[in-house]
């Protein structure tokens, strides 16, 4: 895996990356990632060695209010019975 770094990065661009990235709940790493990607023509599942990369794809797109009825389902699993430990 490669690295790089940028230097002396305009201030307003820096802030708008940043507000990105906290919008998308992204790293700033990852939305820059992201952005050079789409950029370039490269799909997230091109870029390789990214398996949170598939997920996200794949299933992070899920509606809100999806996200909270599989929740609330779930929370039936959080349930202890005190019967079932005698």
């Amino acid at each position: 895996m490669n690295s790089i770094t940028l230097h002396k990065m305009p201030s307003p661009l820096y802030g708008l990356l940043k507000q990105k990235a906290r919008r998308e709940g992204k790293s700033m790493n990852r939305t820059i990632q992201d952005l050079l990607s789409e950029a370039l023509g490269l799909s997230t599942v091109q870029r390789q060695g990214h398996a949170k990369d598939v997920y996200e794809e794949t299933c992070g797109s899920m509606p809100v209010d999806e996200c909270r009825r599989m929740l609330d389902v779930e929370g039936d699993f959080e349930r202890i019975d005190p019967e079932d430990w005698r």
